[in-house]
């Protein structure tokens, strides 16, 4: 371990002092030991901030529980401030820029799923970072799109309690696979033959546009129906549509 930070089995150390977590909850004051004791800055200087109330309320409306379900302080032996994980992210940002930058990196280290964290600050990656650090980002963003967005956007994404869905659009699987574009109706069809043959992504994601919502489809089990079968139906489809506007076409005379 370089530096002091590290992550040892499923537990989260920095500078030495493991921060504890509670399914979803973190300790606050564990992170607060950990980026030194800061003095004017324990969990309860944080929380009487008006910024903090407005924010745990956020939090709390969002979890549909009272304060009771994001916030628990416990006295005596294996006791301290626990904070829903989302909260412990703002606190962090408070307590220090260092320590704020380092659990952005466990954040990181977990979206990218195994990929080469910064050398000295996040070890052992094959651990179960999500829960280390209390199911951080759990539920929150999905690893196709965790390998789209800038990990500090992600976490941003997270603090605002946005959800980012996972899968792909009908038109957007019709379109990598280059079938024919600009076919009227085709991509309602193959909608139909995806979710036919369960490729419906987490047993029926949907994704808000506009007024309305549209399915979501895994992609890869939508590779492997195209590659059995689906991609020779699809061109079968299109061809014939493509015949029968044909016939519908008005040729001018000379």
């Amino acid at each position: 371990m370089t530096g002091g930070r590290d992550i040892i089995g499923s537990a989260l150390v920095y500078q030495g002092v493991t921060i504890r977590d509670r399914g979803e909850m973190l300790s606050l004051t564990d992170m607060w030991k950990a980026a030194g004791s800061p003095e004017g800055k324990r969990p309860n200087d944080w929380a009487a901030l008006p910024q903090s109330q407005g924010f745990m309320e956020a939090v709390a409306a969002s979890s549909n529980t009272g304060k009771s379900g994001i916030w628990i302080s416990k006295r005596g032996n294996n006791g301290g401030t626990f904070a829903h994980w989302q909260i412990g992210l703002a606190y962090a940002k408070y307590l220090a820029h260092e320590f704020h930058m380092w659990c952005n990196e466990v954040v990181r280290a977990h979206m990218e799923s195994g990929a080469a964290a910064p050398a000295g600050r996040v070890t052992d990656l094959a651990a179960d970072v999500r829960a280390a650090i209390g199911g951080i980002v759990k539920g929150i963003v999905h690893r196709e799109v965790a390998e789209l967005i800038p990990a500090l956007v992600r976490a941003e994404l997270a603090e605002r309690n946005l959800i980012v869905r996972s899968g792909r659009t009908a038109k957007q699987i019709w379109d990598a696979a280059a079938l024919p574009p600009r076919l009227r109706g085709s991509t309602v069809w193959f909608g139909s033959r995806l979710a036919e043959m369960t490729c419906l992504a987490g047993g029926g994601l949907r994704a808000d546009r506009g007024a309305g919502s549209i399915r979501l489809f895994d992609p890869d089990k939508a590779d492997i129906c195209l590659r059995n079968g689906l991609r020779e139906r699809a061109e079968r489809y299109a061809a014939e549509r493509k015949g029968q506007g044909n016939l519908f076409r008005i040729v001018p005379t000379p």
